[in-house]
């Protein structure tokens, strides 16, 4: 990271920081893609309860890698700031939390997760596919954290091209480690949908050692020292803590609300079930466009607001918002154009292709709303401001979503895509709320620059 003087500057960080992110966020989100598209191939019904399975799994999931991601921000500050003396500390500050948050999750799995999918009233198959799904991805828990930690921290340095051959290292070992154990090659047991779950923690596995490795051996990671362990220290998991639980806990809102409808839609046939997974398969993996944008704001906004640079700030956070708008036109003609040939990548039955299709034409407004909202998340992140936009993230998403998608299908004939339209009318108004913060923080900004 560096300070930057004209527009030109400016591009080149912010894309130097973007393109990297948005390339590993790409492969991140396909570890779900390929769990999905390979099980999709093998058996519908497999597909089927590998989604309700990601359904329950996503949300904390993305609770506990929320929670992790508050390490950008402060050490954004230190760095904008220049101490670079107390980056090794917190690094391990959230060592120790994702630890700690791991045996938790695991614990859930192992004992919420059969109870819940056996009362959803799915298919027998189904449920013993996504039990057993759950069971094996749970191992890859402590890996996934731990890189997610390694991975922030290479964020925050501004170093996200290395964050970004981590992650490309991800695909072809969870398809690898899926193909094999799926459909039981080289004399292995052929375990279906469950061998994805397995897959995938072998994978997280593999990519922990590598990224141990470069985070002591890098000339740039090196001078941080961190094989030196650090202790615990009360002040810094403290402020982990603060700031990380309500990142978490926004993503948790976000992610949950999303889940939530992929359960409702349990009263569905198997097909709808199948359809509607795939097609938000396929928009998880479009979200990784602005989920980028949101990362990349953290890093910069970190580093200038540590810098008291609140210029530079403003400047950034236009650039960045105008170039998700922009990536947005391209995503959206790709979807609309191509809609039914990515559909036809989840599954051959023309049924199936027509329904998710369909799907797929509702989530291109999930695109815009996203668009919308993402950047600004990352920007109020960037501020170290958590805690309120968590409680605006929870009027958002549930206080618009389910209720809107219940009375929809209650009064009208569109069925499961009523619940599609209450997702798109949360995320715009979470959008709106996010944009009140922000624009409340950057005027009282500016009055306490001028009586300095």
């Amino acid at each position: 990271m560096y300070q930057t003087h004209h527009f030109q500057q400016r591009l080149r960080l912010f894309l130097s920081i973007f393109i990297p992110v948005l390339i590993y966020q790409l492969a991140n989100y396909s570890a779900s893609f390929v769990d999905t598209t390979m099980t999709g191939q093998y058996d519908t019904l497999h597909l089927a309860g590998v989604s309700m399975a990601t359904s329950l799994w996503s949300p904390f999931f993305s609770f506990l890698t929320g929670v992790v991601s508050a390490l950008v921000p402060i050490l954004g500050h230190h760095l904008g700031q220049g101490s670079e003396d107390k980056v090794a500390l917190d690094f391990y500050q959230f060592i120790y939390l994702s630890l700690g948050l791991s045996l938790c999750l695991f614990l859930l799995v192992f004992a919420g997760a059969p109870f819940v999918l056996a009362h959803l009233g799915l298919e027998s198959l189904v449920e013993e596919v996504a039990t057993h799904y759950l069971w094996y991805l749970s191992l890859g828990i402590i890996p996934l954290l731990l890189f997610s930690v390694i991975r922030s921290f290479l964020d925050a340095l501004g170093l996200t091209r290395l964050s970004m051959y981590l992650m490309l290292l991800l695909l072809p070992l969870n398809a690898g480690f899926n193909y094999i154990l799926i459909y039981g090659a080289f004399g292995l047991p052929e375990m279906g949908g469950a061998g994805a779950g397995l897959g995938t923690s072998l994978a997280y596995w593999v990519l922990l050692l590598i990224s141990l490795l470069l985070a002591v051996k890098h000339p740039k990671v090196r001078p941080y020292r961190l094989w030196q362990i650090q202790s615990p220290d009360k002040a810094g998991l403290k402020e982990g803590l603060r700031l990380g639980l309500p990142i978490g806990g926004t993503v948790f809102a976000e992610v949950l609300i999303f889940s939530a409808v992929g359960l409702v839609m349990a009263k569905f046939s198997s097909l709808i079930i199948a359809s509607h997974q795939s097609a938000m398969n396929f928009s998880t993996l479009m979200y990784a466009f602005p989920v980028s944008i949101s990362t990349a704001m953290a890093i910069i906004v970190s580093y200038e607001i540590g810098a008291k640079r609140w210029e530079d700030v403003r400047k950034y956070c236009c650039l960045g918002r105008l170039t998700a708008l922009v990536i947005a036109g391209f995503t959206l003609l790709f979807l609309y154009l191509f809609r039914y040939k990515v559909a036809a990548l989840y599954g051959s039955d023309p049924e199936f292709i027509r329904l998710t299709a369909i799907f797929l034409t509702y989530s291109l407004f999930f695109q815009l709303a996203d668009t919308f909202a993402a950047p600004l998340q990352g920007i109020l992140r960037g501020y170290k401001d958590t805690q309120l936009p968590f409680y605006l993230g929870l009027i958002g998403y549930w206080g618009v979503s389910l209720p809107l998608g219940l009375l929809l299908d209650h009064f009208t004939k569109l069925g499961p895509f009523a619940y599609w339209i209450g997702l798109i009318a949360s995320l715009l108004v979470s959008g709106i709320l996010y944009q009140w913060r922000l624009k409340w923080l950057s005027e009282r900004q500016g009055l306490q620059s001028q009586t300095m």
